[in-house]
Parts: C-alpha cells; sequence; structure tokens
C-alpha cells in the first residue's frame, strides 16, 4: 500500500488497547482525532472482548468521524488493518484490485454509518482477567488439575520444507498464579496424568512418532513414572503393550489400575521392571460410547464402563480370594460421561433419558449415594459435570445459546442452584472449571482463559 494508505498488522490476540496504541502510532499524521478520549473508553468497554468485536466497534466508531477501517486478507496470522477517509473508499478498492489484493470493511452489522458503536454493558460481565492461548494448542480434558497444572495439546499442521505435515505435542500450564506459565513443548501426547503414593506420578502418554502421511503412527499408550512434572520426557516407561490402548488409570492401595474400552488391568509394583500386570475385568464389546472412568469414594475404589457402575471389593464365597470389579448400578439412559466425588459416598454425574420430545436438551444431574442407593434429580442442560469446590458441582452446557446458561452450579449443602448466564463471558462459554490458589479458573471454548475471585457472589447478583 502507498503511504497514503499506510498498513498496521497485529497479532490476531492483541488487546483492544494494544491495538488502538498500533493504530494510533501508524495513523497519526493522517488520523489526528485517534487521540480522543472516546477511543480510549471504546478499548477500555472492549478490553475483556475478542479483539474481531473490538475491531467492529472500532470501524463503526469511526464512521463518527468520516473514515472507515479496512482489513486487508493475508496469510498471517496477524490483522492488517488500514484507516481511509470516507471519499478515499473508491480509490482504495481500485489500488486494491491492482494489487489483486481483498480487504473487508470493519463495522457493527446492522447499525448505520455515523452511529456510535454499541457499547458493552459491564454489569453483565463477569470481572475476570483473560489469557489466550497461541494457536495449535487447547486444553486437554482430563477432569483432573493435579498440583495446580492444566494439561494442553497442540495438534497442528505445520510447514516442512515444500510441504506441510501435522506436529503433535504437549505442554502445561502452571495455574499456581496469576498469569499462568506455559511450559516449553514436551516432545510427547499426554492423555492421563495421576499422582501415587510418595509423590510419585504416574502418565498414560503417546509417542508422537509421524507416518508417512505426517499421521501419528502410534496410537498405543504406554505408562510412565517420574516426580517431576517439567521431566517428563525423562520419565522411566515402566509398562507397554503394543495390543492396548489405555484411556483411564488411578492410583488406589498403592497399585495402578488401568482401562481400555473393554478390560482393566491391575499393576502391581509399578516402578519395578518388569512389573505384572492382571486383568481383573473383561466384558464383551457392547456400549462403548463413553470412554471408561475411575472414581474414588472414601475408602473405595469405582469403575464406570459400558453404562454400569462396579465397586473394587472382596470376593464373597468361602473358597474365593483376593477382590473383584462388582457390578452395583446400571444406568437407565445414555450420555453419562463424567464422573464427580462428592463427599465419602455420593458420586454426581448427567443422565439424558433415552426419550428425549424433539427440541428438547434437558437432561438431569444425578446425586448417587452408593452407601444407602439413594438416587437425587435435578434439571439441567446437557453438557459436561464438573467440580468445582467440594459440594459444589457445575454443569457446563454444550449447545449454548442467547438465554441460555453457561455454568449451572448446584451447591450440595446449601440446595443452592445457580447459573452464569450467556454473555458473562462475551461470545464465549465454558469448556472446564478449576479451582487454584490464585482464584477459580474457567477454560473457555474459544482457546481463553479466565481467572476470577467473585465467581459465586457475581452469580448471586445476576439473579436480581
Amino acid at each position: 500500500m502507498t503511504r497514503q494508505f499506510p498498513l498496521t498488522e497485529v497479532d490476531h490476540n492483541t488487546p483492544s488497547p494494544d491495538i488502538l496504541f498500533a493504530l494510533r502510532d501508524s495513523h497519526q499524521d493522517t488520523c489526528p482525532f485517534l487521540s480522543e478520549s472516546v477511543f480510549d473508553d471504546l478499548s477500555e468497554n472492549y478490553a475483556a472482548e475478542e479483539p474481531e468485536d473490538f475491531l467492529d466497534a472500532l470501524g463503526q466508531e469511526l464512521t463518527c468521524f468520516e473514515h472507515v477501517l479496512y482489513e486487508l486478507f493475508t496469510d498471517s496470522d496477524s490483522y492488517t488493518l488500514t484507516i481511509l477517509p470516507e471519499d478515499k473508499i473508491e480509490e482504495f478498492k481500485a489500488e486494491l484490485k491492482v494489487q489483486k489484493q481483498k480487504a473487508t470493511q470493519r463495522k457493527q452489522p446492522k447499525r448505520k454509518a455515523g452511529t456510535p458503536a454499541k457499547r458493552i454493558d459491564l454489569g453483565k460481565r463477569l470481572p475476570c482477567d483473560k489469557i489466550a492461548l497461541d494457536a495449535g494448542y487447547k486444553v486437554h480434558l482430563t477432569m483432573d488439575c493435579i498440583d495446580e497444572i492444566l494439561w494442553l495439546d497442540y495438534n497442528m499442521s505445520v510447514g516442512n520444507g515444500t510441504s506441510n505435515t501435522r506436529r503433535y505435542c504437549s505442554a502445561f500450564l502452571n495455574i499456581k498464579e496469576w498469569p499462568p506459565k506455559q511450559s516449553k513443548d514436551i516432545e510427547l501426547l499426554v492423555r492421563k496424568i495421576a499422582k501415587g503414593p510418595d509423590e510419585v506420578f504416574t502418565a498414560l502418554v503417546q509417542y508422537n512418532t509421524i507416518n508417512e502421511n505426517g499421521y501419528l503412527a502410534d496410537k498405543n499408550t504406554s505408562i510412565v513414572t517420574g516426580t517431576d512434572i517439567a521431566k517428563i520426557e525423562e520419565w522411566q516407561c515402566v509398562h507397554k503393550d503394543s495390543n492396548l490402548e489405555w484411556s483411564a488409570m488411578k492410583w488406589f492401595g498403592g497399585e495402578l489400575f488401568a482401562a481400555d474400552q473393554n478390560c482393566v488391568y491391575r499393576i502391581k509394583n509399578i516402578t519395578d521392571f518388569p512389573n505384572s500386570c492382571e486383568k481383573v475385568l473383561e466384558l464383551k464389546s457392547g456400549d462403548i460410547r463413553w470412554f471408561p472412568k475411575f472414581f474414588v469414594l472414601g475408602d473405595k475404589l469405582y469403575l464406570f464402563m459400558q453404562q454400569c457402575i462396579y465397586e473394587w471389593r472382596k470376593k464373597t464365597g468361602l473358597f474365593k480370594k483376593g477382590c473383584e470389579f462388582k457390578k452395583v448400578y446400571t444406568i437407565d439412559g445414555f450420555n453419562a460421561w463424567d464422573f464427580v466425588p462428592v463427599g465419602d459416598s455420593r458420586v454426581a454425574f448427567q443422565v439424558r433419558p433415552k426419550s428425549v420430545p424433539r427440541g428438547k436438551t434437558e437432561s438431569r444431574l444425578t446425586l448417587l449415594d452408593l452407601a444407602t442407593g439413594k438416587e437425587s434429580y435435578y434439571p439441567c442442560n446437557y453438557g459436561y459435570v464438573r467440580k468445582w469446590t467440594n459440594n459444589r458441582i457445575c454443569v457446563l452446557p454444550i449447545d449454548v445459546t442467547s438465554k441460555m446458561p453457561i455454568i449451572e452450579c448446584f451447591d450440595f449443602d446449601s440446595g443452592e442452584k445457580k447459573n452464569l448466564m450467556y454473555g458473562a463471558l462475551g461470545k464465549d462459554s465454558v469448556y472446564d472449571i478449576y479451582e487454584a490458589i490464585c482464584g477459580t479458573i474457567l477454560v473457555g471454548r474459544e482457546k481463553n482463559i479466565y481467572r476470577t475471585t467473585g465467581l459465586w457472589d457475581f452469580m448471586e447478583e445476576a439473579k436480581d
């Protein structure tokens, strides 16, 4: 572009105040009105929003000054922007045509030129801090937050000479402090991690060997152990079976239990090599839409597999010794995939009835007492079930639309239910929730990580 149409490049994750600063710097000669306080107020109003939303608002506000904001289409991970007077639009488009360049005007839809940008009602926004994950990274959902560390997946096409291939690796995010610190890339795919006795960690990992087509060649999982999470690549591989694809594991009674879709194994003396791997449960191929899950209530180990809950208990009978997984509960319905302990004997999970009227997404949160068999039911939207605090369970709806909650929180001590409504995080919704030393951590679906310290009180105020 000519000096008449100077360009400004900003990263896709750049917050609104920094976008405004960059535009002021490159357009200070052509657009001195950018120094007016109305633009500072606008960038502050949109500080917690996505850069996309701020650019539309900024472009709308510029029409009040008879200027427009254009974004040029490029192959980079940046916004390429320019501001020009309205009477120069045709000249700008002609120059684009000569250079075979495409661009689009950024402004708020359904608002006329000359109308100020729509402001965000900050009273409906959750007060929080936000960071955005880099392109290619996402939080790996494990339902566990081991030592306040979140695991990240990286799965993205990358340039490799004249061709592209996929890169697979992991990283971890330390959420003990804010802003959280991300580790360097780990050349493993970390699928699960558990903390055992004597500060020993165990992880299910996949080695990221790439085949000739650029995709993962070895999908089998191995068990590695160590004591320093930062050095997980150096941990000892203590068990690998080329025929097994484990998807769940749990420490219990000093032994490690691992499961694939149909079988459960007990591994004794896990840190020794060789170690013994004993199959303790095998089911025929059945309802395997959901991966198995282990959970502990009090001093008992439980397993969910193929729509049933099993308890690890002593075998019954005069001549039977040892323990076995005994079926104790069958789930009537489907989509039961998360199991969250509540106290020493209760577990919360979601069930969607087998028959759901068209257009309905309502499910029920079941609170099952495995000591007494008593069940309680709570209507909720279809989504993930997560632990927030010891007695607060959250349902995070999947199909979120306007006027829906993005968090449904059940407090089983007080009997209260509170919601965080759509719009509290802008256009984002919640993918996961963790309680950390620095506050409550929310993982957004738009790859944003939020930190707040007043979620429960905010939901109370939002009811009014």
